[in-house]
């Protein structure tokens, strides 16, 4: 949302495509975030979706590229800092509240272990939150751009 030379929208850009898909109607929002590793590149992705409901969503992202090292813990921080980072500039720019935030991590494999540590940080900032296998913004929208 930065340039629209790299094919990104600018922000009064993304204001009218939001309210004009709103258009005064009940809605959800999910923001989301996923890395992958490749070559010593990590790519991360997050997303923020816009659901109506009984029409739809929309969702935008933004992608980021970093040659450097991340455990899996690190990554999943990272994740959700670039989340939470999300949902403040939709909440200050776009005006929309009570973002849900999907975080890429579960009881099941070795993320588990950093879940209280995520959840608080997410909770201390104010947001709900969602994990896997629910946290579809983060592993199904957010992942679609991590490759």
């Amino acid at each position: 949302m930065k340039s629209p030379t790299h094919g990104e929208l600018e922000i009064d850009e993304v204001k009218s495509c939001v309210d004009r898909f709103l258009n005064n109607g009940s809605f959800k929002l999910f923001i989301g975030s996923d890395s992958d590793e490749r070559d010593g590149v990590v790519t991360f992705a997050t997303v923020f979706v816009v659901y109506k409901l009984g029409v739809g969503a929309i969702y935008f992202y933004t992608v980021k590229r970093e040659r450097r090292y991340y455990d899996i813990y690190s990554r999943i921080f990272e994740e959700t800092h670039l989340s939470l980072e999300m949902a403040n500039f939709v909440k200050q720019n776009l005006h929309l509240d009570s973002a849900e935030i999907h975080i890429d991590a579960g009881y099941d494999g070795p993320s588990k272990q950093v879940i209280p540590s995520i959840v608080g940080y997410v909770k201390g900032m104010g947001y709900s939150y969602r994990l896997k296998p629910w946290a579809f913004a983060a592993t199904k929208v957010a992942h679609r751009h991590t490759k």
